[in-house]
């Protein structure tokens, strides 16, 4: 267990470094501008976020309360010490959920999932960021994982796969973005040169991005009413108005009317 911990942390400040170079800054940029119309729309009262890095991508959210969870105690900016697989929240108790490359982290992806779905409320929504594997970076991270460090170290999940599960947790998805067109190379000029290739590409939202975004609600299913069961009416008053609880008064024969 001891072990297990130390790998994670280990990976969210190697990733935390990682973002500092010329390629994670891009990286960086990119996420933060196509989650800026996704994320500053929505309202609530409580966003949680669930990140690969000490960063935080809900600054522009308008939802009053923002923390994060993290694996270590060294990060104390409104951040939680905890594991991803088992947030300490009560269920249906956070507005919106940010799964910031958590995914391609966790050792127990379903199991994540399924705690964002377990605490989110219903109508809630969550946004989810991953790498593509289908993209050169995700021809980088097939060659070159044994040999770099993060983001290469990572378990990268499609887009088409995050959606089939979303769906049987009762999650709609409402967009799916692709970006980052750029080659995986740490240099600012090879990053420039290859960026202006991708402007076509980004507003063709092709599924080659290095990276995608899945923005989804979790579905709000009315409440079956109660109704109190029929009760049968007594046969000695059928065909009168319901609720009328009379006897028919036994006829009469002609004979004895006259008498």
């Amino acid at each position: 267990m001891t072990k297990k911990k130390y790998n994670e942390s280990k990976s969210f400040f190697d990733m935390t470094d990682w973002l500092q170079t010329p390629l994670g800054e891009n990286l960086l940029q990119t996420e933060l501008s196509l989650i800026e119309n996704m994320i500053n729309r929505r309202f609530g009262y409580h966003l949680l976020q669930l990140s690969c890095a000490d960063i935080k991508m809900y600054d522009d959210s308008p939802i009053g309360h923002k923390f994060s969870l993290t694996p270590s105690t060294k990060v104390k900016n409104g951040s939680v010490v905890a594991q991803a697989e088992a947030i300490p929240l009560a269920g249906e108790s956070v507005d919106m959920v940010v799964l910031h490359h958590a995914l391609d982290y966790s050792e127990h992806p379903h199991q994540l999932l399924r705690e964002a779905d377990r605490v989110l409320i219903a109508g809630g929504h969550l946004l989810i960021i991953g790498f593509n594997p289908f993209s050169t970076w995700g021809i980088r991270h097939k060659f070159g994982r044994s040999a770099g460090k993060s983001p290469w170290q990572s378990n990268l999940l499609s887009s088409m796969r995050l959606s089939d599960w979303l769906k049987l947790l009762d999650f709609k998805i409402e967009q799916v973005h692709f970006g980052l067109y750029s080659l995986p190379i740490n240099s600012s000029k090879l990053i420039r040169y290859s960026s202006f290739m991708g402007k076509l590409a980004q507003r063709l939202n092709w599924p080659t991005g290095g990276i995608y975004i899945i923005s989804a609600k979790k579905q709000a299913f009315p409440m079956t009413p109660i109704r109190e069961p029929w009760k049968a009416i007594p046969r000695k008053a059928k065909g009168l108005a319901l609720g009328d609880n009379v006897s028919i008064a036994p006829t009469q024969t002609h004979n004895e009317t006259r008498h």
